[in-house]
């Protein structure tokens, strides 16, 4: 990061930069929200009327939103979207099969773990930090919250990824084939990573 740059992170989405911060949630996971939604542009308008801002933790590099990390605490997650808005959208039929394929996605809270719901810099701000930025916020959430893990879950074609979250403090801790859904997300294999937020994580 040069001075010329400010960086600022926020523990929420602000108001006004919803639908920024879903397009930039959206163009990061494209290939695993593309079965569902086509494209990201689909995704992002299907999704930012159900982004939860007090799930976010949010990155804004000189004013303008960069980048997007969101959790699941106390039962809910970054989008919240219900079957009823994607049976509006998509019918039974269409509802009923992107639901249970999302639901594979879907990362389980448990008491002292903290679960991410993925992590995103937009194109332009890459190399700035940010990731690794966000990255800490989590984990300061979790500690606030109690938690002792951070976990989040990184795809095998998604390597620059997982180098991050190895340079942070992060283990796997398991490997989950997809079998025969690999052909639906373009993916093999889902490796979970914990950070111990307790003891001596990245500060």
């Amino acid at each position: 990061m040069t001075d010329r740059h400010e960086l600022q992170i926020l523990p929420r989405v602000r108001a006004g930069d919803e639908a920024a911060a879903t397009r930039i949630y959206c163009e990061a996971l494209a290939q695993k929200l593309a079965p569902f939604f086509g494209t990201a542009a689909g995704a992002a308008e299907f999704l930012t009327p159900h982004l939860r801002a007090d799930r976010a933790v949010t990155a804004i590099l000189d004013g303008r939103i960069a980048g997007v990390s969101g959790y699941h605490l106390d039962g809910a997650g970054l989008f919240e979207p219900r079957f009823a808005h994607f049976r509006a959208r998509f019918g039974l039929g269409g509802a009923t099969w992107r639901v249970f394929g999302l639901s594979l996605l879907e990362k389980e809270e448990a008491t002292d773990t903290l679960a991410m719901d993925g992590i995103a810099v937009a194109g332009h701000a890459r190399g700035q930090g940010i990731g690794t930025a966000l990255l800490a916020s989590v984990a300061g959430i979790a500690r606030a919250a109690g938690k002792k893990l951070v976990r989040l879950d990184v795809i095998d074609t998604n390597p620059r990824a997982r180098a991050l979250y190895e340079r942070f403090g992060f283990k796997a801790s398991g490997t989950r084939d997809l079998g025969p859904f690999r052909h639906i997300f373009g993916f093999r294999t889902a490796t979970s990573m914990t950070l111990d937020v307790e003891g001596g994580g990245h500060a």
